[in-house]
């Protein structure tokens, strides 16, 4: 969690508009006036379910990417796909999967890039440039074909490995 103290995030960590000046700019114009600006006070009181993720770390929890309004939920698609690689894997498949609830519950069409990474396809693309990665994947792949698509565990997988003989 120290490692993400600091970072600018979403638009509540953008003190300086930094990120915000990056974004595309009908994004900013037509839902910037949409989102309601929220004290940290406010942020603290709501709900973790109008977050895209929510981090807890021993008695700090850090809320991020808020999908409070329409507005909100824009802007934090927007923040997630340019900060979001800050984050760890595992809280970038979350937020990517309840940040694509969000768009839904506004009527918003998501956009692909952010599926992707809530089906975790990015980290997929990203992990095929380490040696012996790839083969592994195939090799996963594989041990896991016959099993109706079905999540399985590596001891899982071993064992459909020695059952195929690979």
């Amino acid at each position: 969690m120290k490692k993400l103290s600091g970072l600018v995030l979403d638009r509540y960590d953008d003190v300086d508009n930094a990120v915000l000046g990056s974004l595309p700019v009908p994004v900013v114009e037509t839902f910037l006036k949409e989102a309601h600006v929220f004290t940290h006070e406010e942020l603290g009181r709501l709900p973790d379910e109008t977050f895209a993720v929510v981090l807890q770390d021993g008695g700090t929890t850090m809320k991020k990417f808020s999908m409070a309004d329409q507005g909100n939920t824009a802007l934090s698609v927007a923040y997630f796909l340019q900060t979001g690689h800050k984050l760890p894997v595992e809280a970038q498949k979350v937020a990517a999967a309840n940040l694509m609830r969000g768009c839904h519950w506004y009527g918003m069409e998501p956009p692909a890039a952010l599926e992707k990474i809530a089906l975790g396809l990015g980290t997929l693309m990203g992990a095929t440039m380490i040696p012996g990665a790839a083969r592994e994947s195939k090799t996963n792949l594989q041990a896991s074909r016959g099993t109706g698509g079905a999540i399985m565990t590596p001891a899982q997988i071993k064992m459909r490995r020695l059952q195929m003989g690979v």
